[in-house]
């Protein structure tokens, strides 16, 4: 494989739907290594039923830690230990390592406890990190202004073979923080927490070469919304697309 593959395994916004399960999104290098972009339920289900295999689940990157991108974290660190061998493991990416102590005593309770030799925590810092085959730059979003709340929220681009792909998480309903002054060859953009009419504007100014809109809210559910959301998107100077479970894009 030579392509970047990236897999919208959930698309829904905060409660899972009749078409849609909650947010998590596969990104695959062309070396088979796995990165998760949030992990909400069913995510382990919808790794197991594309074929992925959870040895190469190398990163997990959660944009904040609010439970429809968070639930699905139990099962796969109960599931991991079962499918990595040698020296394989997984970091996971927390906005607040709090979360921690927290995760870990589900397990417990589930008589199900971490295998430690095969993940790991680390907290998310803004800025850039670089690993052996991808960069990723943590940028913070004001997500937690929409409940009159503080916590960390991000967004994530990650660099890799030359590409660059913009995750933007969940995001501020005054559009504050709409991460779109980053060039990317994809950007992936949550639907659900700001009106399309007033992001126009200023995605139209975006240096993407493609959008995919996903955590989408009911009003872009159906044929009939999706052609609303194409009119409106098509006066933009790159393509754009609401995303669906399952669904593959590559770059």
């Amino acid at each position: 494989m030579t392509d970047i593959s990236i897999t919208t395994l959930g698309t829904a916004h905060g409660d899972p739907t009749p078409e849609r399960f909650n947010t998590s999104t596969l990104l695959t290098l062309p070396d088979g290594t796995g990165i998760l972009i949030d992990a909400g339920t069913p995510v382990l289900a919808l790794l197991i039923r594309k074929g992925f295999d959870l040895h190469n689940l190398r990163h997990i990157f959660i944009t904040h830690m609010h439970e429809d991108h968070t639930g699905g974290l139990p099962d796969i660190l109960k599931f991991l230990p079962k499918r990595m061998t040698g020296n394989a493991h997984c970091t996971i990416h927390l906005p607040e390592m709090s979360a921690v102590p927290a995760i870990a005593a589900f397990l417990e309770t589930s008589h199900r406890p971490m295998d430690h030799s095969r993940n790991s925590f680390t907290g998310v810092n803004a800025g850039k990190m670089q690993y052996d085959n991808f960069a990723v730059t943590a940028i913070p979003t004001a997500h937690a202004s929409n409940e009159k709340l503080d916590f960390p929220s991000f967004a994530y681009l990650f660099e890799t073979g030359g590409k660059r792909i913009l995750f933007s998480g969940d995001l501020a309903r005054d559009l504050r923080d709409f991460p779109v002054d980053i060039p990317a060859d994809i950007s992936f953009i949550e639907l659900t927490h700001y009106a399309l009419e007033k992001a126009l504007p200023l995605l139209a100014k975006a240096p993407f070469k493609k959008a995919v809109f996903n955590h989408v809210g009911n009003e872009w559910h159906g044929k009939e919304a999706e052609m609303r959301f194409a009119e409106m998107t098509g006066v933009l100077p790159f393509p754009c697309a609401i995303a669906h479970d399952a669904e593959e894009f590559t770059v």
